[in-house]
């Protein structure tokens, strides 16, 4: 029996046929349905955080999480089906916005910045100690985290996000313009990977020009 209820379920389903790597990560799925959820809040429209519990790792729809980790077959069935019924009920910018966030940012790089959230914050004692399934409340989604959520969507316009390729390598999301990705090659891959093992102080997007004579500029 599956218990996510259809916005969830639809709102998976977009990831599944969107983003599917993205969506076979448990926590970047998670990740995605939160900040869809927070979008259409500070955007004035419906919002449904029922469910959302605080887990070490941050905010949880447990409903959500239970359904993936025990019903993983029904729940993709489930999540295809309520997509393809609910598509027109989506707003399509929104979720390519919140599934960038989730494809750029590694799966601890996404939990600290909710961690660093009063919706999280301000349950976080109780989840120290071991409380389990902590209800997290929208009353506690104060000004700060509104601020931390608009610097998303300005940080990320659908613009770039349009025109970005992502290339996921070694925990590093490297972000090329389509037009230089079209002259990305293997002796690029190679250095894209030897980057990852010298700099360590690269930092999530991490964006990359290819100049005229193809050489690789990190930004």
């Amino acid at each position: 029996m599956i218990n996510s209820n259809n916005r969830k379920l639809a709102l998976s389903g977009w990831l599944k046929e969107n983003n599917p790597r993205e969506y076979s990560t448990l926590i970047k799925l998670q990740k995605f349905l939160l900040f869809y959820e927070l979008f259409s809040k500070i955007d004035g429209e419906i919002s449904d955080l029922s469910h959302l519990r605080g887990y070490k790792i941050g905010p949880v729809f447990c409903d959500v999480w239970g359904d993936y980790t025990k019903e993983r077959y029904y729940f993709d069935i489930k999540a295809t089906e309520q997509y393809k019924d609910n598509i027109e009920k989506i707003n399509n910018d929104r979720a390519k916005l919140c599934a960038f966030v989730v494809q750029v940012l590694s799966d601890t790089e996404l939990s600290d910045f909710t961690h660093n959230m009063n919706l999280w914050k301000s349950k976080q004692e109780k989840i120290a100690q071991g409380e389990k399934q902590v209800p997290l409340n929208i009353e506690d989604f104060n000004s700060n985290d509104e601020n931390m959520i608009k610097l998303l969507k300005d940080m990320y316009p659908v613009s770039l996000i349009d025109n970005s390729v992502v290339v996921e390598l070694n925990n590093y999301s490297f972000v090329f313009n389509k037009e230089d990705y079209k002259k990305f090659n293997p002796e690029h891959l190679d250095s894209l990977y030897a980057v990852t093992q010298i700099d360590k102080d690269l930092h999530n997007p991490v964006y990359v020009e290819i100049d005229e004579q193809r050489r690789l500029l990190i930004d």
